[in-house]
């Protein structure tokens, strides 16, 4: 996969930032204010921080997906259609990954920096922990046991977390009888609120079917709030970095206290 996308990372990497300066001067020119320039940069930041967190991880997760496709009975084909059920799994594994990780402490440790943007544009896409691939192989563990190649996994994923960059957005609405299938910018928008009506809702990666049939779909019908329930946390990259971690640790205040047996009601929480 390294030496197909390669090649192409540079022009890659210009298309995003094309896509970023239409909406910045789409912003601008409708004066909707959905760029700061100190969360922008905090933003790329992090991202920057992510890239450079692949090299590092990649090959452990190869390594994690390799060792249990190896356990496996079954060895699918390599064709389109494999690769098509390894994609729907992938993204049905995303959305219970996702879920999980607004409600267990340990993993909204790693997923707080994420919903901690004030601001819903294309660069709090790549808003992501620097860490979070030392986690997210394990969720995938079911489809190497399944006789799915593991690079197939990996592309899945990839593709999965490629296709919400697009979802950051606040320049596009509603897209009718699509809204009901896949995720949608304005479905997304809803996930990143901190509006009581949208906690916990639309996690889907590729597809909102699955928040449909396990009924967390929520439709955008008021203005979203952006952010932490507690507000803004902070412009430096390390602080948004390790502040889920920190939280994580933090002694609770008493031993009946709610942050202690519910973290998604934990302060720093997207609630």
């Amino acid at each position: 996969m390294k030496h197909q996308i390669g090649p192409y990372r540079i022009y890659i990497l210009l298309f995003l930032l094309v896509l970023v300066t239409v909406e910045i001067i789409w912003s601008w020119k409708k004066e909707r204010g959905v760029y700061e320039l100190k969360e922008t940069v905090a933003n790329l930041t992090v991202f920057a921080g992510f890239q450079f967190s692949k090299y590092l991880f990649a090959g452990y997760q190869l390594a994690i997906l390799g060792f249990f496709s190896g356990l496996s009975p079954l060895k699918l084909p390599r064709n389109g259609w494999i690769f098509l059920l390894t994609f729907f799994t992938a993204d049905f594994i995303y959305y219970w990954f996702h879920r999980i990780s607004h409600s267990w402490k340990p993993l909204w440790a790693f997923h707080l920096i994420h919903h901690s943007a004030m601001h819903m544009n294309l660069t709090a896409a790549y808003r992501l922990n620097w860490f979070s691939a030392t986690v997210s192989p394990l969720f995938f563990i079911p489809a190497a046991l399944l006789g799915m190649p593991p690079d197939f996994i990996v592309i899945s994923y990839v593709l999965n977390l490629a296709y919400q960059f697009f979802m950051h957005t606040e320049a596009v609405g509603t897209l009718g009888i699509i809204e009901k299938v896949v995720d949608t910018p304005s479905s997304h928008r809803v996930h990143h609120g901190s509006n009581p009506i949208y906690i916990d809702k639309n996690f889907g990666g590729v597809l909102i079917i699955w928040d449909r049939l396990f009924k967390t779909y929520q439709p955008e019908t008021e203005p979203v709030n952006y952010g932490l329930t507690t507000g803004f946390l902070s412009h430096n990259p390390f602080k948004l970095v390790f502040q889920g971690f920190i939280d994580w640790f933090k002694p609770a205040s008493s031993p009946l206290s709610k942050d202690s047996s519910t973290p998604h009601l934990e302060a720093s929480s997207p609630k």
